[in-house]
């Protein structure tokens, strides 16, 4: 008996150390930073820096290696605790209850608590210190790891996991997500990574300027003539198409235009866009953002057009577009914040592009529903029957509508000048198109 306990006993002790540490290394390893690491590392020797730097760089098989040493480590304590039990008392209920307990107990205070708040709050000092017992598991044990992984992974719906359980976008996310709680991470920084995650499941569909927002030129207009909708719908790159939108020839560029004006060698307001547009890069709608971003990187395109599965353009989209996807909205310099409606005199209201129909005419005294459209941004589209520019003009319901503002990298329709018509026809179904047709 007293030969058995002295074989248990070092063998919990030595089980509850061995797990209490590499507890702290589990909890430390999904804290730590590279910056952090390297700063830790100024005053180490290159051998140490060298195998901290190493560890971390092959963080998925260290982390399988921790976590089984880990619950090897748990399984001795357990397993030494109950002989114990078993060998002092006679009952063996009372002997397995006592076993419970104990394990219980231990392992949450010395194994779950201390050890991974240690590790969480000094995750640089935990990984240095601990980086030769890490080395030596490692040595040891990634080749029972590796078995287990396979055997884990047989048994897994969907086949083999790749890289591994511990290289999931979920974990790499966890890491993230902790990174930020222990303000490694701002939250703007946050948002990005988690952006990028997020790229390879968004659709190219989700990000493009839908097909009715688009602003085109007709393949017979003239370089003066795009130069004068390039200035007044604030783009730099418009499509050029045929018939519709459907026939798209290819896509013009603002710079090009200039160039094609004022060249010292062959200057003309009058060509033809067609002679100075560059070939499109059309995308299927369902294709990946992040596979989209790499072709444009590719071929040193920014813009592509979206089409359906049919052929039939769909919408536009940027780089970026799908940069906002990571970053955030990218605002324009001469972007200005969302107008509330304002009194301008005269009888003239400025307008938000979104404020709806039914308000824009309370102000006149005008009861106005359209079933086509909700906003008075939409209600001058399609009196127009095209995106509105700056200055273009309309009639509908008995009021006159000129837009006044863009606004963002879209150049979207931000506010609308609003006042009655001259002939203050509230029934006014037929609406009247003042835009210069010329753009």
């Amino acid at each position: 008996m007293t030969a058995l306990l002295a074989t248990l006993i070092p063998l919990a002790v030595l089980g509850l150390i061995s797990a209490a540490l590499f507890t702290a290394a589990d909890a430390a390893m999904l804290s730590v930073s590279r910056t952090g690491l390297e700063r830790a590392l100024e005053d180490a020797t290159d051998r140490v820096r060298r195998r901290v730097l190493a560890q971390h760089e092959d963080a998925p098989r260290v982390f399988a290696t921790v976590t089984l040493a880990r619950i090897l480590s748990e399984a001795a304590f357990t397993v030494a605790i109950a002989g114990i039990a078993f060998t002092l008392i006679d009952s063996w209920p009372i002997a397995l209850l006592v076993a419970i307990l104990g394990v219980w107990t231990v392992s949450f205070i010395a194994l779950s608590v201390s050890p991974r708040t240690i590790g969480r709050r000094r995750p640089e000092q935990v990984t240095i210190v601990l980086s030769g017992l890490i080395g030596v598991a490692r040595v040891l044990l990634w080749p029972l790891a590796m078995a287990f992984i396979h055997i884990g992974s047989a048994f897994t719906p969907g086949g083999k996991v790749r890289g591994g359980p511990y290289a999931t976008e979920a974990e790499l996310r966890h890491f993230v997500d902790r990174a930020t709680e222990s303000e490694e991470l701002e939250h703007d920084e946050r948002d990005m990574i988690q952006g990028v995650f997020d790229l390879g499941d968004t659709r190219i569909r989700e990000l493009m300027v839908p097909r009715p927002d688009m602003v085109t030129i007709s393949d017979d207009a003239s370089a003066e003539k795009a130069m004068r909708l390039f200035v007044r719908s604030g783009f730099s790159r418009i499509p050029v198409i045929g018939e519709n939108v459907d026939d798209l020839l290819g896509v013009l560029y603002a710079k090009d235009v200039m160039r094609a004006i004022h060249s010292p060698w062959n200057p003309g307001s009058d060509r033809p866009v067609t002679e100075i547009m560059r070939p499109a890069m059309f995308v299927p709608e369902i294709a990946g953002a992040d596979d989209v971003m790499r072709q444009m990187q590719q071929r040193r395109i920014h813009v592509g057009i979206v089409v359906d599965e049919y052929g039939g353009v769909c919408g536009i989209v940027t780089i970026e577009d799908i940069l906002e996807e990571i970053v955030g909205e990218i605002a324009d310099e001469h972007d200005r914040r969302e107008p509330e409606i304002e009194d301008l005199g005269d009888g003239v209201y400025r307008v938000p592009a979104r404020e709806t129909v039914t308000a824009a005419g309370e102000l006149f005294g005008l009861d106005i529903e359209d079933e086509d459209v909700d906003t008075i941004g939409g209600l001058l589209a399609k009196t127009l029957g095209r995106v509105p520019v700056i200055g273009a003009e309309g009639d509908a319901h008995g009021l006159h509508l000129e837009a006044e503002r863009t606004a963002g990298r879209r150049k979207r329709l931000s506010s609308v000048l609003v006042s009655r018509t001259p002939r203050g026809d509230e029934d006014d179904e037929a609406p009247e198109n003042h835009g210069d047709d010329d753009d």
